[in-house]
């Protein structure tokens, strides 16, 4: 309906050089398929342990985005739980800094969001995302999904895709959350499922040249704990 407002909600953490170029060049083709929107995007810097460069020039080029940071790393459900609720919005989608998925699905999740009347829009990775992964995420992301479905009750395979839609209804259950971990969205999903909450699917792929980082192993050791708390729960 005419007059909705969109929030987009971009997580970073120790973003590689030139990180600014690319943001930047989405965002201006993001603002052509969104001229009739009014839309923010809102950057939460997750305590980066590096100089954030540029970030002033994006912020005077784009009157549209909102910047916040605070000092210590706490997780990515973290940020987009911070990010989510810092400003009102009709619906709100949230993405990685480098647009793993391009911008234009940014524009299709929030065309389902507004006329479908679903409270949440799923993004789903096809098989070649999983075939370019590091071979320990790859492992890790096929023993995961297997995962997901059984906590989502067989109806959710693909919980991590990193590109969500969310209405209001959605938001409050986000923001109920208490994973920080990246496996805030099985527990986001989790938790939807079982207040009954709508939602559709849209499939997702990588752009190219796109650079996975490798899970270190406190990084898979936090993440498994995270799971096995969600398992239990």
């Amino acid at each position: 309906m005419p007059g909705d407002k969109l929030n987009i909600i971009i997580p970073l953490f120790n973003p590689h050089a030139g990180w600014e170029n690319q943001f930047a060049d989405h965002l201006s083709e993001l603002e052509k398929k969104l001229k009739e929107t009014e839309f923010t995007v809102i950057i939460v810097n997750d305590g980066s342990t590096i100089q954030i460069n540029k970030m002033e020039s994006i912020i005077n080029r784009f009157n549209y985005v909102k910047y916040y940071s605070y000092p210590v790393n706490r997780g990515k459900g973290y940020a987009i739980r911070y990010g989510i609720n810092a400003s009102e919005a009709d619906f709100y989608i949230y993405t990685d800094i480098d647009f793993p998925f391009g911008y234009q699905i940014i524009y299709q999740a929030y065309q389902i969001l507004k006329t479908s009347k679903t409270n949440i829009v799923i993004g789903t990775r096809d098989a070649s995302y999983f075939r370019i992964l590091p071979l320990k995420r790859r492992i890790y992301s096929f023993l995961l999904k297997e995962l997901n479905f059984f906590v989502t009750g067989f109806k959710i395979k693909d919980t991590q895709a990193g590109l969500k839609g969310l209405d209001n209804r959605a938001k409050k259950v986000l923001s109920g959350t208490q994973t920080n971990t990246f496996l805030f969205e099985l527990e986001f999903l989790k938790n939807s499922l079982k207040q009954g909450l709508t939602y559709k699917f849209i499939n997702v792929s990588c752009r190219q040249n796109i650079k996975f980082t490798n899970f270190r192993f406190r990084i898979l050791l936090k993440e498994t704990i995270s799971l096995l708390k969600l398992l239990f729960n």
